[in-house]
């Protein structure tokens, strides 16, 4: 069913400690599927799901129920812990990302590590870690849902760094893209498109340019539109292999 869109034992104690703010009214109803096999976890952050006015639509414990509770509900986002019982995460995250077209994935990890990076080359939009308040882990949900990419700047430097790697040294073709980036973009959409390679936020780029949230996310889609791609995340590995960050 088509649902509308918006433009591993003990728990840590912080993350009970800030109750999350209530979403009703600010933006369209959000869909979530939560995916952890720590009951304690789920349970917990179920509660602050439904407590911030978003709509919990399914949850799951293993990475066979989350990718066929997804495929079949197709949420806006799905929460999901990169350790899972019978998978790893970066498969069922490959498995999701080709098969739930529309739905983004958070990643939920105790720590930051190359498997999350895995995870996000994978397919997903970002990670938060659980150690993170319930409150901090629904604004990421929310960040997700937007279209927002939540990573460390330290992640982000490691996607870097590993797309540099794999990708040394601008090719004749790489030159060619770069000039018709330039070309279809727009002074101003070629700035914000410059800054997403850096992990850059809706938020981080209208503070830098003088421009609201809501006109950088404008001007995103925009860019995205022009580019034909599919999110952020994608924009800045573009800007990254055609040497335009």
């Amino acid at each position: 069913m088509a649902r509308r869109r918006v433009p591993r034992r003990s728990i840590q104690p912080r993350l009970l400690t800030q109750a999350p703010r209530s979403y009703r009214g600010d933006l369209p109803p959000i869909s979530i599927v939560l995916v952890d096999d720590e009951h304690l976890i789920r349970s917990t952050l179920a509660s602050g799901i439904r407590e911030a006015g978003l709509d919990l639509v399914g949850e799951a414990d293993t990475a066979a129920d989350a990718v066929r509770l997804v495929v079949e509900l197709r949420p806006d986002v799905v929460l999901m812990d990169h350790r899972l019982p019978g998978s790893q995460g970066v498969v069922a995250v490959e498995q999701l990302a080709s098969r739930a077209d529309g739905t983004r994935i958070l990643i939920l990890t105790r720590a930051e590590h190359n498997l999350v990076i895995e995870a996000i080359v994978a397919g997903a939009c970002g990670y938060i870690l659980k150690s993170s308040p319930v409150a901090a882990i629904i604004a990421a949900v929310v960040a997700t849902a937007r279209g927002e990419v939540v990573i460390s700047s330290t992640i982000a430097e490691r996607l870097l760094t590993r797309i540099r790697e794999r990708d040394s040294g601008v090719t004749a073709g790489g030159e060619d893209a770069a000039r018709a980036i330039v070309a279809a973009l727009t002074p101003r959409e070629l700035e914000i498109f410059t800054r997403l390679a850096g992990g850059a936020s809706n938020r981080d780029i209208g503070r830098e340019l003088s421009l609201s949230r809501s006109t950088a996310a404008d001007h995103l889609a925009s860019i995205l539109d022009k580019l034909h791609l599919e999110n952020r995340v994608q924009a800045a590995v573009q800007a990254v292999r055609c040497g335009l960050a």
